[in-house]
């Protein structure tokens, strides 16, 4: 089956364009011809990757995607199907092949540029027949909030790989991590508190930060013994860091996107064997899940937090870092991923 797939995402640059390569990869795997069209460069990978140009002027960039691909309608027409993520949706009117709307988050974008988003968020579920989303909140609320029904939304999670993230050494102090954007409102700030909380308890511990983010400079402002403030890194080297760490944190409160998503941290968090501890909201939430998920309300996440990790020696540490990577291998490889998204394809 050949499948098109047109995304205004900048493929390549960053760990945000993760799933979309993992799935596309997965989908040739399986023996399907995957052309992927989008802004970026991605290489080494099993799919065919057309570079599209996009504008730098934030709330532009798909437009300006749009206007590429218009140009390109040609080589989409011996598609069997057509992924197109939903920013970028207006385009199914003018493609014959079947289409799935991909739709990873709604709007996160924050004031105007937002506003502008949510009724084309709106409008791309209201035109399509089937679609994907990240969580079973997420599909809920595309059901509840466009009328789309929930049969035709398929739920496809970030997965992990589970050979590049892996259970290492953990040893020492407790090493704790938070890694991806670092934006004041994701709650970035709380982190450093915890760590002075288990300092100030006699507890030995280190706290790692790797990201970009406008909280940056704030993080690298605090004097604090312990706490170390990294730019991103490459995937490569962020598993073997995460391999040796002990705690990963979800500090993102709870608001209409992050309630919904399915976060790709939390997923190489436990194929690292890593207890996460994080705000107690939807996006967090895992079914099924052991003590190595502690959620905790806004309001108590800082002290709750500190209790629950002055009460953790080393070996019951260890213990929940074991069951954290066994659900790992049992639930979160790529592949239950890409299984669920071929059966969309093929349905």
């Amino acid at each position: 089956m050949k499948v098109i797939w047109l995304s205004s995402r900048f493929l390549g640059g960053d760990l945000s364009s993760t799933t979309q390569i993992q799935l596309a990869n997965g989908l040739v795997e399986k023996g399907h011809r995957v052309e992927f069209y989008s802004p970026g460069k991605a290489v080494g990978n099993s799919f065919n990757h057309h570079i599209v140009e996009r504008s730098n002027i934030r709330g532009f960039q798909a437009s300006s995607v749009v206007k590429q691909l218009r140009t390109r309608l040609d080589e989409f027409k011996d598609a069997d199907v057509v992924l197109i993520d939903w920013p970028i949706f207006k385009l199914a009117k003018l493609i014959d092949s079947p289409v799935v709307l991909i739709d990873r988050s709604p709007p996160a974008d924050r004031g105007v540029l937002a506003k502008l988003q949510w009724p084309k968020w709106n409008n791309a579920w209201s035109k399509a027949i089937r679609g994907t989303v990240v969580s079973e909140a997420h599909r809920q609320f595309v059901a509840d909030f466009t009328k789309t029904p929930s049969a035709s939304i398929g739920v496809i999670p970030a997965g992990v790989d589970l050979k590049l993230f892996k259970l290492g050494e953990k040893n020492g102090p407790i090493r704790m991590v938070y890694h991806g954007r670092v934006d004041v409102h994701r709650g970035v700030m709380s982190l450093p508190m915890i760590l002075a909380g288990l300092q100030s308890q006699g507890i030995d511990a280190t706290l790692h930060i790797h990201g970009k983010g406008d909280a940056i400079s704030r993080l690298k402002n605090i004097d604090m013994k312990g706490l170390e403030i990294s730019d991103a890194v490459p995937q490569s080297e962020i598993a073997d860091l995460l391999s040796r760490y002990d705690v990963g944190f979800l500090p993102m409160p709870e608001n209409k996107v992050w309630n919904l998503a399915s976060p790709l941290k939390r997923s190489e968090y436990l194929a690292s064997g890593l207890v996460i501890c994080g705000i107690d909201h939807g996006g967090h939430q895992i079914k099924d899940s052991g003590e190595w998920l502690q959620l905790f309300s806004q309001k108590e996440f800082i002290t709750s937090t500190v209790d629950w990790l002055k009460s953790m020696d080393r070996d019951s540490l260890s213990d929940l870092q074991k069951q954290a990577r066994k659900y790992a291998e049992d639930n979160l490889s790529w592949s239950h991923s890409v299984d669920t998204l071929e059966s969309i394809i093929l349905s």
